[in-house]
């Protein structure tokens, strides 16, 4: 009797090791998945999972300013693990911004659809200024030159010989787009360079095109951008 209480005491004993050890690999697995998640959760930036949709139709040219971004603009999850390029994640990175193409309820609100990333490409028109297209006939050879972003000086001539005078209508206009066809000598090229200006120089360029003998687009260097600033003279 003695030997079999002591038998089923040393069972005991081993069991409850066992069982110790268990629980102790247990908690050390635990602890593990833990730190995992712990790291994991660090290393994944605050935005990841979030994008900025629309909550109400948004129209080409709508500035979006704060009253826009609390009525018109939602923040939604997405799945983990789908990287989206391209999206806000936070409303307020459009504050002062316009959208550029249309964008339905429940579509994402991209870089794209508020004319690209900033830096990345031309703003979207403000209010008081025009898109004017202009033949890149009128550049010469100079139409190698144009690409968008660059910088043209629009100059019309009239009269002839003795009477005939040249002068700048408007200075420094930027380049929106080249709408481009290559033509059979490669100097001169077919299509339109698209300007960016003001509505009254607007007037003045489609003026000059329409009533003066010859219209130039002067491309000018980077480091002339901006020096001076956009010039009139009145309309031939």
């Amino acid at each position: 009797m003695r030997r079999a209480a002591a038998g089923a005491g040393v069972m005991r004993a081993r069991i409850g090791g066992r069982r110790a050890g268990l629980w102790l690999v247990l908690a050390g697995l635990a602890g593990l998945v833990a730190a995992v998640v712990t790291l994991r959760a660090a290393a994944t930036p605050a935005d990841a999972g979030r994008v900025v949709v629309a909550r109400a139709p948004l129209a080409t040219g709508l500035l979006i300013d704060e009253t826009t971004a609390r009525s018109a603009l939602v923040v939604v999850p997405v799945p983990e693990g789908l990287p989206l390029a391209g999206v806000l994640t936070d409303p307020g990175a459009a504050l002062g911004r316009r959208i550029a193409v249309p964008v339905s309820p429940g579509e994402p609100v991209t870089e794209a659809a508020l004319g690209g990333a900033p830096g990345l490409g031309p703003a979207p028109l403000a209010v008081g200024e025009r898109a004017v297209p202009v033949p890149l006939s009128a550049a010469g050879g100079g139409a190698a030159g144009l690409v968008t972003g660059a910088r043209v000086d629009v100059v019309a001539s009239t009269g002839e010989g003795p009477a005939g005078r040249t002068a700048i209508v408007v200075a420094d206009a930027e380049v929106l787009a080249v709408a481009a066809s290559p033509s059979p000598d490669g100097l001169t090229g077919t299509g339109e360079a698209l300007l960016r200006v003001s509505a009254t120089q607007a007037l003045r360029i489609t003026a000059a095109l329409n009533f003066a003998r010859e219209v130039r687009l002067l491309v000018r260097p980077a480091d002339e951008v901006g020096t001076p600033g956009p010039q009139e003279v009145p309309a031939p």
